[in-house]
């Protein structure tokens, strides 16, 4: 009777230990290419003086950098970056080299996407003395006891 429970039980609680572990590498796959785009999109949109294709260029390098040793079970994931006139886009998709969940579970795919504005050091600058603005309205409304600011808003209530 042990045998045949142990039969049972074992082989079931291998399963439930290599999905345990293959989810945690999909997720911190997951997790690794998500901030790797994110950064390096980010990075890039603060370079809006260069041309298209340097930004692109170091967009791409600085993916490459990020995930540099980092990933497991997993090749690098296809990338693709495009730069415009005023935003740039970055993603990436790949899959998860786990044989034994592709019977069981078909592939599992590793995502991400992401966009950013271009911003000249001129609207960085702007837009930090827009967020200092209404920080300190803020600041003044809660001693005086009026509430806070619920709205972006600038002085004289156009936009800059």
């Amino acid at each position: 009777m042990m045998t045949i429970e142990a039969c049972v039980i074992i082989p079931l609680s291998l399963m439930i230990t290599f999905l345990l572990l293959w989810t945690g590498m999909l997720l911190y796959n997951r997790t690794a290419v998500n901030y790797a785009v994110s950064t390096a999109v980010i990075q890039g949109s603060r370079m809006a003086e260069q041309s298209n294709e340097e930004i692109s260029d170091y967009v791409q390098k600085k993916i490459f950098e990020l995930l540099e040793n980092k990933l497991v079970l997993m090749e690098m994931p296809q990338m693709e970056v495009k730069v415009e006139y005023g935003m740039i886009r970055a993603g990436m998709q790949g899959y998860l080299n786990a044989p034994v969940l592709a019977g069981f579970c078909g592939n599992w795919s590793v995502e991400a996407q992401y966009s950013a504005e271009r911003m000249r050091s001129s609207q960085i600058v702007r837009t930090i003395r827009r967020v200092d603005r209404l920080a300190e309205k803020h600041r003044e409304q809660d001693r005086n006891g009026e509430g806070t600011v619920t709205e972006m808003q600038t002085e004289g209530g156009t936009e800059e």
